[in-house]
């Protein structure tokens, strides 16, 4: 079927528009040369993880109301369906032509965002795009099979207006040594600007200077710090109004380096946003990471396309620089081995599929894999080659795990926190280390912030997407895979927090042959003031950092995390409401929240109602009240418990709410003053066993969480 035959389409405005931009767009289709008979019609069909409002045509007075019209010969009749099309564009608007038909010429006219009954227009996603399409589908003969126009319509989206400065400096250094020090500055959605000019002040406790900024993100010179311990940058731009900080910066005189790295996301060609080349470009030069990784699922991997991931892979790889590592997603089924993501240490690799479900160019099927021991069996006595264990949808299976290949667990992504995933990995005596990835399907891998959660589907990226912090002295492929092969890394939730673990001379991810008592040594700092800071000994915390003096202990902590499955649709909802018994609420402070719709009202004197959500990650409030002899009635859909408070303490009394993890935890603890780093030794000087994973957890005050890589003892 010849394209240039199925009409053509614009749409009005075009042009250039800032994300989450409220209007009204026309697409105006021109039928073809074969009309449009009785029962066919066209369809309009864009990518789910786009985060615009949710399109709808029930209520005219609402936001995202679509309308068609024709001036043919022909009534329409235009319906909105998730899930109509094919992967990864599933999103339809649906026009079917009845009661007549159509000829060359005649026109369609949809109108997204219709205002004429009251609707209040359509916002587009909170994420920039070069070219977001519209692509447009035509069923000519009422067949159901649809074809697309020549050229679909589009529109460019660009960042928003300055909400945010902060700075990005390495995150570890000596004494006096010149380090490169970057200043960024983004919306209200987290996306860089790409035009940008003020005046910045940077200050320490050691100097000040000013930096006149040119563009959203920029390297503005070397700073030097002086004195061992934790440092941070204050910036201030007075003429836009915006203040920040950097992430923490440890100097000191061991000569060990940090990156930061997030090596999963995807583009365009498969499930996301962009080409690969803007990938790269995006995470070397916005995101200001240091290592990355693209990761398309393989069942959607053209032969051209893996051709085009080995040439920009091997063209933005450059010691010293940047790290790119040539990689993809291995997707079979979790019965079969599930998501693992696929590293390889050098360029110009084979691809081992696990299908070619969507791959219709008549490539061959020889090389691929299924299950995943067959691509294990594949790999062979390679030792340049290594998986990670991802959850996003098809959630890995550890029954598929190597002991060669298998390594490293992914625990934090843009589909939410998976410690579950670790926790299953203790109990099974696996030795791995810990990683946090975007899974971004955004463009914007290394900085992924949460999208606005209106078009709720299977998948909802409703949190940071993750980092990994790899301990190693420098920065070019060999060096970081032997860091990554020795699991000398630890995972974070997105912020650039600090976390150092230690057993003497051995550090995370360090296996320990000694029947001597284990001293743990661990040194957080964040970048925000810590709500938690624990060490566990396999999935047991057997220690809890005191961050808070027992100063008012009329306050009480209710936290609450977790998920319903392991699989997709994994999100609980939280509709919770707090009564208190016997006192009144003299004031509240909500923790972790990081959506607009999330909220906590005071609806009463002694009573909290709170809209929330949780994907394994954490929410929380600290209430204040009258009287420390009253009662907690805790209400929600997972559990329902009345709770004294005179019998808490500091330590949390945990109760289980199913799901995989879901539980609520109650706790005598006021919000602060809390310290942003702190630090402490403990000795377990009695293991239960002969072989345990003792591993740290931090997190702070706005949920963002870090996660060592556990150091294992086996005696």
């Amino acid at each position: 079927m010849k394209s240039e035959h199925l009409g053509k389409a614009t749409i009005e405005p075009d042009g250039v528009f800032p994300v989450s931009t409220t209007g009204t767009w026309t697409l105006r289709y021109t039928v073809g040369k074969y009309g449009i008979d009785d029962g066919g019609g066209i369809i309009v069909i864009q990518r789910p993880m786009a985060d615009a409002e949710q399109l709808q045509c029930d209520r005219p007075y609402d936001n995202g109301y679509v309308t068609a019209r024709t001036d043919g010969d022909a009534s329409l009749r235009v319906s909105f369906q998730k899930r109509y099309w094919i992967r990864p564009c599933k999103d339809a608007i649906v026009v079917g032509v009845y009661d007549g038909s159509l000829s060359k010429g005649d026109e369609i006219f949809i109108t997204i965002g219709d205002r004429g009954e009251g609707g209040g227009g359509w916002a587009i996603q909170t994420f920039p795009e070069t070219s977001h399409t519209f692509h447009i589908l035509v069923d000519a003969f009422g067949t159901r099979e649809y074809y697309p126009v020549a050229e679909s319509p589009t529109i460019r989206i660009v960042p928003g207006l300055p909400a945010n400065i902060d700075a990005v400096v390495p995150s570890r250094c000596r004494p006096g040594e010149a380090v490169s020090l970057k200043i960024r500055v983004t919306d209200a959605w987290h996306n860089p600007l790409d035009e940008f000019t003020g005046l910045v002040n940077v200050r320490t406790g050691q100097w000040e200077k000013s930096f006149s900024l040119s563009r959203g993100v920029q390297e503005v010179g070397e700073i030097v710090l002086d004195g061992e311990g934790i440092h941070r940058l204050e910036l201030t731009c007075e003429e836009k109004k915006l203040s920040g900080q950097s992430n923490p910066i440890l100097v000191s005189n061991e000569p060990v380096n940090m990156f930061w790295a997030d090596m999963h996301g995807q583009t365009e060609a498969t499930v996301g946003t962009g080409s690969v080349e803007e990938y790269f470009a995006f995470a070397r030069d916005k995101a200001l990471i240091d290592i990355c990784a693209w990761q398309g699922n393989d069942f959607q991997v053209t032969d051209e396309l893996w051709r085009e991931v080995c040439r920009e892979t091997k063209a933005f790889n450059e010691s010293g620089k940047f790290v790119a590592f040539l990689g993809y997603e291995w997707s079979g089924l979790t019965p079969a081995g599930g998501d693992h993501n696929v590293l390889y240490l050098k360029d110009d690799q084979p691809i081992h599929r696990c299908s070619h479900w969507q791959i219709h160019d008549g490539s061959s099927d020889d090389d691929d894999c299924y299950p995943l021991s067959a691509l294990w069996e594949t790999f062979g006595e390679r030792n340049d080659v290594m998986a990670i264990a991802h959850v996003g949808g098809r959630y890995a299976n550890l029954d598929f795990w190597s002991e060669k290949f298998s390594g490293l667990i992914e625990v934090h992504s843009h589909h939410g926190t998976f410690e579950w995933l670790m926790r299953e990995a203790i109990d099974r005596g696996l030795v791995f280390g810990v990683v946090g990835q975007s899974d971004d399907h955004s463009g914007r891998v290394g900085l992924s912030g949460p999208l606005r959660p209106l078009s709720r589907d299977f998948v909802t990226f409703d949190v940071f997407g993750g980092m990994t912090g790899i301990y190693c002295e420098r920065l070019d492929r060999d060096t970081i895979w032997q860091a990554l092969g020795a699991r000398h890394c630890y995972a974070t939730s997105g912020a650039r927090m600090l976390l150092d673990v230690r057993c003497k001379n051995a550090i995370m991810g360090d296996i320990i042959s000694s029947g001597e008592p284990m001293e743990i040594t661990a040194l957080a700092a964040g970048t925000k003031p810590l709500l938690d800071l624990e060490l566990y000994r396999d999935c047991e915390a057997i220690y809890r950092h005191k961050l808070v003096e027992d100063s008012a202990d009329n306050w009480v902590r209710i936290e609450w995390s977790g998920v319903r499955v392991r699989s997709r649709n994994k999100i609980a909802d939280w509709p919770i409401t707090i009564k208190i018994g016997g006192a009144t609420i003299g004031e509240y402070q909500p923790y972790g929240f990081r959506q607009n719709d999330e909220n906590v009202t005071q609806t009463a004197p002694s009573e909290l109602k709170i809209e929330s959500r949780t994907s394994g990650d954490i929410r929380g409030v600290f209430i204040k009240l009258s009287d420390r002899n009253a009662t907690i009635d805790f209400e929600s859909p997972h559990v329902q418990k009345n709770i004294p408070v005179t019998g808490l303490t500091d330590e949390p009394m945990s109760v289980n709410a199913g799901g995989v993890n879901l539980a609520v935890r109650f706790s005598i603890q006021p919000p602060e003053p809390r310290p942003m780093e702190s630090s402490f030794t403990v000795c377990d000087d009695t293991p239960t066993s002969a072989r345990h994973a003792y591993w740290v957890k931090a997190v702070q005050m706005d949920g963002h969480t870090a996660w060592s890589s556990p150091i294992f003892l086996k005696k």
